[in-house]
């Protein structure tokens, strides 16, 4: 027999009392004997259990958390790291750009500390001690054409609002570009202030002496310079920094100068005594090398001698060969570029030192806290633990007496009441169980709009309410979902126009002819890929071909392929006779860099046949080079090509045209980069000298459909199950003598 929830619970309530009922009476005089006992036992367990246990869990909470701030620490720093070498690089390469091509930028002039006044945030120029008397010409010139980089270092300063920091450009015939900040009181820095620059800096400062430009310069690559003091607006200013430095070049590879950025340590110390709010322990960062290269400890505190000092000042020393073996083992580990939480031992007390990497610099990031401090909280914690057990077992007793007095009024009262409210109680529980139900049988019907309004304030309203939000979340979802839909079927139907089109371009009729074979495939990555190939008589016995290769995949080098294929073919068939195939190339180079501001290009092979003598005329305009079979030596091997520039990113270049001469039999097979850096599922390319090891091995003599599918063959087997990796395409071109269609 099925009860209803109604029935169920009112039989339970009814029960319980009953049985209630019932055992009070036949165990009251067992109970009270034996709760008596236990309560003696179990409150003596209760109380040395809860110390050991609540030990351990806060012990470990306590070393998690120190760990999670630490790591905290770490990445502060780290982005930090990052950022100030993504700043710097851009100066670098700015700076590069300028001396490579001083032609596109005219001389700018910049306030002279000697003579004016800068603000806070404004470039300006110094030079060294021993040219500042005997600023040359060149140096002039050479400062003034840097000054154009004066717009960026003003607005790459304004992001580090808030720190004491400088950007600057350097170079190596002793000038300096710099711009400072220094921020108030307020932790933001009054643009419109005068920089106080002191004496020393004016006239003393020479950038080739720097730390900052020496590493750099010795690294001939961007680094993140060692802790040095810079030298401010006065003595008070002067602060340590850390910072990020590039060299720069001009067009012919010399190196010019040294761009970067810093900041101030300080800075640094306060945001990170913020984020992990450690402002009553240290925080301090140890290098490669086991060096303290910044902290915020300043005076020596917690150093159990000047070889195991904890601050950063210059001269520090290797942690790791500490007398201290607690910091010496820490140090290790962090050199290591280990994550932990480890006890140590300085200055005859207890802490925990919890370390992070910084994965960007090859840094740690370390965070000392008391253990007098951790032990304090966990002791409160305990304290506040065991009076609440004294007064749980206070309470016992007091329940215990309380309950011998009650023990037959109270069971007696209860199965009076129990009768009349039991059903009562029963339905009003039970109601808004119905009531769920049936909404959430209306909403499995399709009723989204439904609305379940049930007010029990317990678990039963949360569900409900969880309902309502389901159907909300479920309404936009399939209204999302629809939209969604629509869009990837549109997406999709002009994938497959854009695909039938671009198949529609490429040349599928092949000339059967007694003078030469021709067979192309091209097979995209995607559905529209930036792989071409074109074939076209430019007259009755000149043939010309391309095969190029459009970078990137996908719609935008379609339509870049489109362009090209257009502007050779055009160029070609206006004006191959009169000027010849290099003049062709490089004016197809002048007409794609025009409006080409996404800077793609194209790779190509551009050759013209003449069907009467076999003399192939070729430009390889950054391509990959074709693999030539000589039938009467029966071999394969790669065509001799010149390097030329690839086309579309830059004017003004010129192409190199080569020829050789087809004899009978002998065939060109091209292809782009799809063959030989195809990948297979180990990240292995196909490569050249397996592509002309198969040549050498297959028959070259064969059909071009079916040496074509032999390379595929043998490229299929490489890639297996690996997917596509970009456009695939093979040319091939056999000269067989003169003759006619």
């Amino acid at each position: 027999m099925k009860f209803s929830i109604h029935k169920k619970v009112l039989m339970l309530v009814v029960g319980a009392g009953l049985a209630a009922f019932l055992m009070v009476g036949i165990f009251a005089a067992i109970g009270r004997f034996l709760i008596q006992k236990d309560m003696i036992r179990m409150s003596v367990e209760l109380g040395e259990n809860s110390a050991t246990y609540t030990d351990k869990l806060l012990t470990a909470q306590l070393k998690q958390t120190l760990g999670e701030l630490a790591e905290a620490g770490a990445q502060f720093v780290d982005r930090e790291m990052i950022i100030a070498q993504g700043d710097a690089k851009i100066l670098a390469e700015t700076m590069t750009e300028i001396f490579s091509h001083p032609e596109n930028y005219s001389p700018e002039t910049l306030p002279d500390p000697r003579t004016e006044s800068v603000k806070f945030g404004e470039p300006y120029r110094i030079y060294a001690p021993d040219i500042s008397n005997n600023v040359t010409p060149e140096i002039q010139h050479e400062l003034e054409l840097a000054a154009n980089v004066k717009d960026l270092l003003a607005e790459i300063l304004k992001t580090y609002d808030g720190y004491n920091a400088t950007a600057f450009v350097g170079g190596e015939k002793g000038w300096f570009i710099g711009a400072d900040i220094l921020h108030g009181e307020d932790n933001h820095t009054d643009f419109n202030a005068t920089v106080p620059l002191s004496h020393e800096r004016i006239y003393n400062f020479d950038t080739r002496k720097r730390p900052w430009y020496i590493k750099a310069k010795n690294a001939n690559a961007p680094v993140i310079s060692d802790l040095y003091r810079t030298v401010e607006s006065s003595g008070k200013n002067s602060y340590q920094q850390l910072g990020a430095s590039v060299p720069f070049y001009d067009a012919a590879g010399n190196m010019i100068g040294v761009a970067g950025v810093d900041s101030s340590n300080e800075d640094l110390y306060s945001e990170i005594n913020r984020l992990t709010k450690n402002n009553g322990g240290i925080n301090f960062v140890l290098d490669n090398h086991g060096e303290v290269i910044f902290s915020t400890v300043t005076d020596g505190a917690f150093a159990v001698n000047t070889s195991e000092d904890l601050a950063a000042r210059y001269g520090a020393r290797d942690l790791r060969n500490s007398s201290n073996h607690s910091l010496a083992a820490a140090a290790s580990k962090m050199v290591a570029g280990e994550q932990e939480v480890v006890p140590v031992f300085l200055s005859g007390e207890d802490f925990y030192l919890a370390f992070s990497p910084i994965k960007s610099v090859g840094w740690s990031f370390g965070m000392v806290v008391s253990k007098e401090e951790v032990l304090g909280n966990m002791q409160s914690v305990q304290n506040y633990f065991q009076k609440q057990v004294s007064n749980l077992q206070e309470q016992m007793r007091k329940e215990y007496s309380y309950l011998n007095q009650v023990a037959v009024i109270i069971p007696a009262l209860m199965l009076i009441i129990l009768f009349f409210m039991s059903t009562r109680l029963s339905r009003r529980f039970v109601k808004p169980i119905h009531e769920l139900s049936d909404g959430v049988r209306e909403i499995s019907g399709g009723n989204l709009d439904k609305k379940l309004d049930i007010k029990t304030g317990d678990e039963i309203e949360q569900l409900a309410n969880g309902f309502n939000i389901m159907t909300d979340e479920l309404k936009t979802y399939m209204k999302n979902l629809e939209k969604e839909t629509a869009e990837k079927e549109r997406i999709a139907t002009e994938l497959d126009v854009a695909t039938e089109i671009q198949r529609g371009m490429l040349p599928k009729d092949f000339p059967t002819r007694e003078d030469f074979e021709l067979l192309a495939t091209m097979t995209p990555a995607k559905e529209v890929g930036g792989d071409f190939y074109d074939f076209y008589f430019l007259d009755e016995t000149h043939l010309a071909i391309t095969v190029a290769d459009v970078s990137g995949k996908g719609i935008p080098a379609a339509l870049f392929m489109v362009i090209s294929k257009n502007i050779l073919n055009n160029f070609a068939e206006s004006f191959y006779k009169q000027n010849g195939l290099a003049p062709v190339v490089a004016a197809a180079n002048e007409q794609l860099c025009a409006n080409n501001e996404a800077m793609m290009f194209v790779t190509a092979f551009i050759g013209v046949l003449d069907l009467e003598t076999g003399e192939f005329t070729f430009v390889n305009a950054g391509h990959n080079p074709p693999v030539i079979y000589h039938a009467e030596e029966n071999r394969c091997d790669f065509l001799d090509v010149k390097k030329n520039f690839v086309l579309g990113p830059m004017d003004g270049i010129p192409f190199a045209e080569q020829k050789t001469t087809f004899k009978r039999g002998d065939l060109i097979f091209i292809y782009t980069d799809g063959v030989t850096e195809a990948l297979n599922v180990d990240n292995e390319e196909y490569l050249p000298d397996r592509l002309i090891a198969f040549m050498n091995s297959t028959d070259c003599k064969a059909d071009l459909e079916t040496l074509l599918k032999n390379v595929r063959g043998d490229l299929s087997k490489h890639v297996g199950a690996a997917e596509q990796s970009d456009d695939i395409t093979m040319f091939a071109l056999r000269f067989n003598g003169g003759g006619k269609a």
